[in-house]
């Protein structure tokens, strides 16, 4: 009996691959778009941030110094200024806003007046927003992934929790098990000198214990994706259809989450992470709110996306501006706007309701 050799079997399902790739109607927007801004957007973040810095240290010294910052700032206001970005869609449509008018109305006013208040509580919203950031970052990845799994087909429910543990550990893991954790660790420090000081030792005690959190997150890391490849494998059998966008999304995530935060340096890290997430997040609020701010505007669609990127921006060099400044009551709005961007992007964007 003839057999298929297994090179030709490879080729073949490689085509079919990219051809689901190229394929418009499983598409968020279009394979182009989507391959520039959604799911290859990791790979090419990263490859820009190495270039950028490779040509920064080929430079006179002060020249390249003055790259590498310049980089830096652009990364923090583009961060800041997409918390921001999230407006539109829960203030602007009418359908989020009405489904959730507490929540969008109510929590943010308390959260900024008990900021206002207490001190202590601003510094805490800090911390915790350092942390919720890596959270974020992982959901917004499952977020794209079950939208793909829509557009190809699969129900809303299918997968669902196992691609919730595969782009968390995907990001996570390799956050905790490299370099980077330590960074973050060291939030703690805003914590000295309030009642909560205690925790601000935490850096210190978890530093002589890094090699044991590496050795349980690679464990953690190997053994969540063998859990999500028996999920794909029994889904399958039953009747799931793999959608090569979502494949795409989550290998490019995982790639680059491995090799930033495991193997760069956490300034490198940090800036190629959070340049693909802020691009993503600017690409899905427009191509799903674009239409309505231009009607609401009653301008053309180029002049509002002109005016949507400027205010976004200006209001990221603004907290960019606070920060510096280090003044309670000018950090009090922008460390509430971060919370509250994590908080609202869990419910304003749903595709089991079919909202995105």
């Amino acid at each position: 009996m003839a057999t298929v050799p297994s090179g030709l079997f490879a080729a073949h399902r490689g085509r079919r691959f990219v051809a689901a790739l190229s394929d418009p109607d499983r598409a968020i927007r279009g394979p182009l778009f989507d391959m520039l801004f959604f799911w290859g957007a990791p790979v090419f973040a990263l490859l820009f941030v190495d270039l950028w810095l490779g040509a920064a240290f080929a430079t006179p010294h002060q020249m390249g110094e003055n790259m590498a910052y310049a980089l830096l700032v652009f990364t923090l206001v583009l961060t800041n200024a997409h918390l921001f970005a999230v407006a539109p869609r829960a203030y602007f449509n009418r359908e989020v806003f009405e489904q959730n008018r507490g929540r969008l109305t109510i929590v943010p006013l308390v959260l900024l007046a008990g900021f206002l208040i207490s001190p202590l509580l601003l510094i805490v919203g800090g911390v915790i927003a350092f942390f919720w950031d890596a959270h974020h970052s992982a959901m917004q990845n499952f977020g794209l992934s079950r939208i793909y799994d829509m557009k190809a087909g699969n129900g809303p429910q299918m997968l669902r929790r196992a691609d919730m543990r595969l782009n968390w550990i995907l990001y996570v893991g390799p956050l905790a098990a490299g370099a980077s954790l330590m960074t973050h660790l060291h939030a703690f420090d805003d914590l000295r000198g309030t009642s909560l000081q205690q925790f601000a030792a935490l850096p210190g005690a978890m530093e002589g214990h890094l090699p044991l959190i590496g050795w349980l997150a690679t464990i953690a890391y190997v053994a969540i994706i063998g859990w999500a490849a028996v999920d794909y494998r029994a889904a399958m059998m039953a009747g799931y259809r793999p959608a090569a966008h979502k494949l795409a999304l989550m290998g490019t995530t995982g790639l680059v989450s491995l090799l930033a935060w495991g193997f760069s340096s956490p300034l490198v890290a940090f800036i190629a992470i959070n340049i693909y997430h802020a691009v993503q997040y600017f690409a899905l609020v427009w191509l799903k709110e674009g239409d309505r701010m231009t009607a609401l505007g009653r301008r053309s669609r180029r002049t509002t996306l002109i005016l949507f990127f400027a205010a976004c921006g200006a209001a990221g060099v603004a907290y960019q501006l606070a920060s510096g400044a280090g003044i309670a009551v000018l950090m009090a709005p922008f460390v509430a706007t971060s919370l509250l961007h994590f908080w609202f992007d869990s419910f304003v964007w749903s595709v089991r309701k079919k909202q995105v």
